[in-house]
């Protein structure tokens, strides 16, 4: 569950559901102009970090046990910038503000089917001036829980002690991190 897989999804997510939003990734993409979707804007960016740099922090794994076998979850930290622009009324603010807010909930909903509920949200903030916008744009803050894992462990037989049989595992390897 890495961040880069986890903008794969939104991206792919977004695509899926008809979405002409452009989906990037990485920390210089927020200050470009060329990588806009259709219509112009009409963009997601995600970035790791928030905007001190800082990556996040380290927990008990949430699901021990498996193989391979997460050492400890990562809370990673990533900005999230959401950026649109409707071209049939550009002067309403109403109209804009509608246009990031459906953009802003897919992009939450793609978050969501692909973290399973792990993973927690900052209060979104108002991006640009207030005067002269073009179109709307936010940016929240996404920490979600990425495994840092030992290297994988295959298993091609059954674990016994005393003859019992006490772990099986049919295909020799368990879905890991």
């Amino acid at each position: 569950m890495s961040l880069t897989a986890l903008y794969r999804h939104v991206r792919d997510h977004l695509q899926a559901a008809g979405v002409t939003a452009s989906v990037v990734f990485g920390n210089r993409e927020p200050a470009k102009q060329i990588n806009q979707g259709a219509g112009r804007a009409n963009r997601v960016v995600i970035a790791p970090g928030d905007d001190g740099g800082a990556l996040g922090g380290y927990d008990a794994p949430a699901k021990p046990g498996r193989n391979p076998r997460p050492l400890w979850d990562w809370l990673l930290v990533a900005r999230v910038y959401v950026w649109t622009y409707d071209a049939s009324a550009p002067q309403d603010e109403a109209v804009q503000w509608d246009a990031v807010v459906e953009l802003h909930e897919r992009v939450v909903e793609a978050i969501h089917s692909f973290t399973a509920g792990f993973y927690k949200l900052s209060a979104p903030r108002r991006l640009g001036p207030i005067e002269k916008r073009f179109g709307e744009e936010l940016v929240f803050l996404l920490e979600y829980a990425q495994p840092v894992c030992a290297l994988p462990r295959p298993r091609r037989e059954p674990i016994a002690a005393q003859g019992q049989t006490l772990l099986v595992t049919p295909a020799g390897e368990e879905q890991g991190c």
